[in-house]
């Protein structure tokens, strides 16, 4: 962690800067020295009045290097910042410094048979759009994509929509290369392929400044949004295993929500009769014979459909699953929270009925389905009211004896959420590109020995993931 900045070092910076865009309005600095992790009742306090020291705005990676160039020369902390969708305290600034928004650095650089490559700032769904004429899409998103940035996405993100088909990004051949900048008096430009990717993706921008991505797209198929009832979420548990099972069944997104979740969206709810649960979908136009099979089959009712982006209820399906779902249930109860608990993938149904029954009391259960690993699984957990961070340490502690694992969504460290694994590469990656410590300070297993993790750590074991053949050699080290 650095000492606090005299004002001489941020005058030289922006003295440096010349006419890039920057700012050290406090109006502007309060606005873009924030995230979403308001949506974590935990992160509210710990995360009030962390404020930068000056805001800055490259248009080019030439002028994200006289940025950086300067902060190193000045030992100026640097956050990176997207779109400022990251709801885990990722884009705050622990320290001070500088948040660099790379939002001005855009444009699709790059596409052939099967990838596409972009400017850190671009937008996810700008990708899509440009692509999709080609007969190509990305193979994820985040429920944020007409909002995040693909930079943003890689550096906080983990799944998304697609990852009941596709997995999550972690997952080899997820993404395909990424460019990082290094933090030093004369910024270098750094390539990473194959598994050293997962070295910078999610560390939260602390190894490295992601500059351009190149991922893997897919066939852009015609999806159709679905809108399902069971009258018991039993039935819907075992309807979205089934389809995510059925591997030659082409979907997007699988979400089944318990009564009376449904209730919390009021553009969804006249949809869902009165103490039915739901599952949210998207599924390809020529996958639908399927679908309406395994709906039938288990009891359900379609109670909508129709093209992408065409439902009556304002906004994208994909914005009512995923990190979405909280922003909306929250509308109704500021004080709702939940786990990201991962169910195992052997007896993935009763594992999630298990704890459906097991927490009945405490609150309805929300899950998305998703592969990791090479099988099928599912993360979520029940919703309920907010009761101090003892009792949420409770109920992590009770899910795990239920045989889930949990990463902490409550807290901006990498240490204390336990989905970022931090091992020798990623030290090794940050003492290289980030000889100064100054990449997103206070959030590395570097350096996460401070009073936001003690703050917000919970019991929780982190998740664990099948080791590439570079982590099984450093275990075999171990």
């Amino acid at each position: 962690m650095s000492e606090p900045l005299g004002p001489e070092p941020i005058r030289a910076l922006v003295a440096d800067l010349g006419d890039i865009e920057h700012s050290v309005d406090d109006r502007v600095l309060r606005a873009k020295s924030r995230d979403r992790f308001a949506q974590s009742p935990l992160l509210r306090e710990v995360m009030r009045g962390r404020l930068a020291d000056v805001y800055i705005v490259p248009a080019t990676k030439d002028e994200l290097r006289t940025a950086v160039a300067s902060c190193a020369r000045q030992r100026i902390p640097i956050t990176a910042r997207g779109g400022g969708t990251g709801q885990f305290g990722q884009g705050v600034p622990l320290t001070g410094g500088a948040v660099i928004d790379v939002t001005g650095i855009t444009g699709v650089v790059g596409q052939r048979l099967g990838t596409v490559r972009a400017l850190c700032g671009t937008l996810i769904a700008d990708i899509d759009a440009e692509i999709r004429p080609t007969g190509w899409e990305l193979r994820m998103h985040p429920s944020t994509t007409r909002k995040a940035t693909i930079g943003g996405y890689l550096a906080g993100g983990h799944a998304g929509i697609g990852s009941c088909q596709w997995g999550i990004l972690r997952d080899r051949g997820n993404i395909t290369a990424l460019e990082v900048m290094t933090v030093e008096e004369q910024p270098q430009l750094i390539e990473l392929t194959g598994d050293d990717v997962n070295i910078v993706h999610h560390a939260y921008g602390a190894n490295g400044i992601i500059t351009e991505v190149e991922l893997p797209t897919a066939p852009a198929w015609d999806w159709q949004e679905l809108v399902i009832s069971f009258p018991e979420f039993a039935q819907a548990v075992r309807f979205a295993v089934d389809v995510c099972e059925s591997e030659g069944v082409l979907k997007k997104v699988v979400s089944p929500q318990q009564h009376p979740l449904p209730t919390l969206y009021p553009d969804l709810a006249p949809l869902i009769p009165e103490g039915e649960s739901m599952v949210l979908m998207m599924a390809a136009e020529q996958s639908m014979p399927n679908v309406e099979d395994l709906v039938a089959g288990n009891g359900g009712v379609i109670r909508h459909r129709c093209a992408e982006g065409a439902g009556p209820y304002r906004l994208p399906l994909y914005e009512y699953t995923w990190g979405h779902s909280m922003m909306h249930f929250q509308r109704t109860n500021r004080n709702l929270i939940g786990l990201l608990a991962l169910y195992p993938k052997d007896d993935l149904y009763r594992s999630i009925m298990r704890v459906c029954d097991e927490f009945a009391e405490l609150g309805p259960t929300h899950i998305e389905m998703k592969r990791i690993d090479g099988g099928l699984a599912a993360q979520g957990s029940p919703v309920w009211d907010f009761a101090g961070q003892e009792h949420l340490a409770g109920i992590t502690a009770r899910l795990q004896e239920l045989g889930l694992t949990i990463a902490n969504t409550h807290t901006p460290t990498l240490l204390a959420g336990g989905m970022k694994p931090w091992a020798r590469a990623e030290a090794e990656l940050k003492r290289r590109v980030d000889p100064y410590g100054l990449l997103a300070q206070g959030k590395s297993d570097d350096q996460t020995d401070n009073e936001v993790t003690r703050a917000t750590e919970l019991p929780n074991s982190g998740w664990s993931y099948r080791l590439t053949g570079s982590e099984q050699n450093e275990e075999a080290l171990r």
